[in-house]
């Protein structure tokens, strides 16, 4: 067995699998970031690579939540600020612990039934990892 089971851990809890997509999880492991890069008279690239990076995580839902599998999703991003997690990082081949904070998350009703429940489409959440050397 590669991991432990799960891809994303939250405050030591784990996202439930259930509420994955097929193919619902991807990472950007360890992405550089450059500073002052440039291309010199000869043509050569000559990158100023800095020190951090960052990892950026990318979660998708099944389609049909109901509200209160939504209200699961939502309670893993209390303050989409500041997240603590543990992710699965694909270039180290081990997990990762991040900060992180997740950018706006667009919520769609699909359909309302008969009685008045909310069905949701797949909700895709991204995080955003604040940086580690």
């Amino acid at each position: 067995m590669v991991g432990k089971g799960y891809v994303l851990k939250v405050n030591g809890t784990v996202f439930p699998n259930y509420l994955l997509a097929p193919e619902g999880y991807s990472n950007t492991p360890d992405r550089r970031q450059d500073k002052g890069s440039y291309t010199n008279v000869r043509g050569d690239t000559i990158r100023g690579i800095l020190p951090v990076k960052r990892t950026t995580v990318k979660i998708k839902t099944v389609d049909d939540l109901t509200h209160g599998q939504l209200r699961i999703v939502q309670a893993f991003f209390p303050n989409r600020d500041k997240v603590v997690c543990e992710v699965w990082n694909s270039e180290r081949n081990t997990y990762q612990t991040m900060t992180a904070y997740v950018p706006d998350v667009e919520y769609t009703v699909k359909r309302i039934d008969k009685d008045g429940n909310f069905y949701y489409n797949a909700v895709e959440v991204e995080l955003i990892d604040y940086g580690s050397e």
